[in-house]
């Protein structure tokens, strides 16, 4: 870093023109660091603030646009021949493909934030033959975007850029995040709009209308709605909690509690409870699952999509959640195992299983010794994992309640999904 700094006090806007052309062809250089520093230099008025802002803007955009054609000629055979050694072969270029064609050109103005992500958008927006004019229009507004953004920040900072950079580096990364998904819930909203406007309308009629139909499917998704709604609540004020570190009474005691119950003796025992979040339990878990879906064999193919949606969701879920707590909260006292990714991966197995147990289950005496074995083993997993792992409490408790919000919200849309078909079956016949 402080060789390119003196290159660009020496030669100024030439350095920073070659230093974004050359980050974007996937060359690894330090440049949100630059670009703030830049914008320092502006603020003493040792460089042009425009000035600046148009070189850094136009290397960005020559070096995107090489990393496109690079993508573009070069890309579909690589691929073809080397990708699946690095876990990119042609059928997962062929669905990364569809989804660039239908959400990427939005995602690609955002992009350039993410560290990592703007060194490949380009070259992926390349291989998948993204219309030029297209990757032009949004890569080009996203590279100013992005560069501006880092240079005006530090010509308003000024001298104080250095405090602040790693505070105001996160939160641009959280904020591209939160429009990215916006962006994208937007696309998808706007693309099924006359699906969901249907789905909507026929939902209502349905719950409103005609109050003794379906009474059994609507009570549960009442209960189910309640319980999403609670657990997103609670889950809201967890964050809370964490980031103003006041779970430290809430440790003590649990852990005082556990460790005067629990002396040594139990570890066997409590060993078998803690493998039950191992992947072969966890396995055994996925087949039980599948062949009551099975069994029932009522929607089975919408419940064994939502049970693929329910797995697959939740580990991207336990990870990105972890991932974004101590990606934002780095530097501060906070504990590295928030929320127990263990936990999470137990209850969103678990209780998916336990939920098509209770949902094909008419005797409802059962449905409640099933549900009571559940809390059963999630309390002694909970103290197997205190004793003898030392987890703290609040991260095994934050991983049940983070996992719960997940599977409910899921089984949520699962009943939705059953109720609408049921109630457009009903109006064909």
């Amino acid at each position: 870093m402080s060789g390119l700094i003196q290159l660009l006090n020496e030669y100024g806007y030439i350095t920073l023109f070659f230093a974004l052309m050359l980050e974007l062809i996937c060359i690894p250089i330090p440049n949100e660091a630059l670009l703030s520093y830049v914008g320092i230099l502006s603020f003493h008025g040792q460089m042009n603030l425009i000035l600046s802002m148009l070189s850094a803007g136009f290397g960005g955009i020559l070096g995107a646009t090489i990393s496109y054609w690079i993508g573009y000629k070069l890309g579909v055979p690589f691929f073809r021949k080397y990708g699946r050694y690095i876990h990119m072969g042609p059928e997962k270029m062929e669905r990364i493909s569809r989804w660039y064609g239908k959400y990427g050109k939005v995602l690609l103005v955002f992009s350039f934030f993410i560290p990592g992500i703007r060194h490949i958008a380009s070259i992926i927006s390349g291989v998948i033959h993204l219309r030029f004019r297209s990757f032009c229009f949004f890569s080009y507004i996203g590279v100013f975007f992005w560069t501006s953004t880092f240079i005006w920040l530090g010509y308003v900072l000024g001298p104080q850029w250095d405090k602040y950079q790693g505070e105001i580096k996160k939160w641009l990364v959280l904020a591209s995040l939160l429009i990215a998904l916006v962006a994208l819930c937007f696309i998808v909203i706007k693309k099924n709009r006359q699906y969901i406007k249907e789905s909507l309308l026929l939902l209502f009629q349905e719950v409103f209308h005609r109050y003794k139909s379906f009474l059994k499917i609507k009570f549960f998704i009442f209960v189910i709605l309640a319980a999403f709604i609670s657990l997103v609540t609670l889950m809201i004020g967890m964050i809370q909690d964490f980031i103003s570190n006041e779970f430290t009474t809430f440790d003590k005691v649990s852990s005082d509690i556990v460790f005067f119950l629990f002396d040594s003796r139990w570890q066997p025992l409590m060993n078998h409870f803690y493998e039950l979040s191992s992947w072969i339990a966890l396995g055994v878990i996925f087949v039980l699952t599948t062949v009551t879906i099975l069994i029932n064999n009522k929607n089975k193919w919408l419940e064994l999509l939502f049970f693929g949606m329910t797995l697959t969701g939740g580990f991207i879920f336990s990870n990105g959640v972890r991932w974004l707590f101590h990606f934002m909260l780095s530097g501060h006292s906070i504990s590295p195992d928030f929320p127990n990714e263990p936990a999470m991966m137990l209850l969103i197995f678990y209780g998916f299983f336990l939920m098509m147990l209770i949902r094909h289950q008419d005797n409802y005496l059962i449905s409640l010794v099933e549900f009571c074995f559940l809390i059963f083993v999630l309390l002694a997993f909970s103290i197997s994992g205190i004793r003898f792992m030392n987890i703290h409490p609040s991260d095994l408790f934050a991983g049940f309640v983070f996992a719960s919000v997940w599977v409910s919200g899921l089984i949520l849309s699962l009943e939705l999904f059953r109720f609408l078909s049921l109630i457009k079956e009903g109006s064909r016949n």
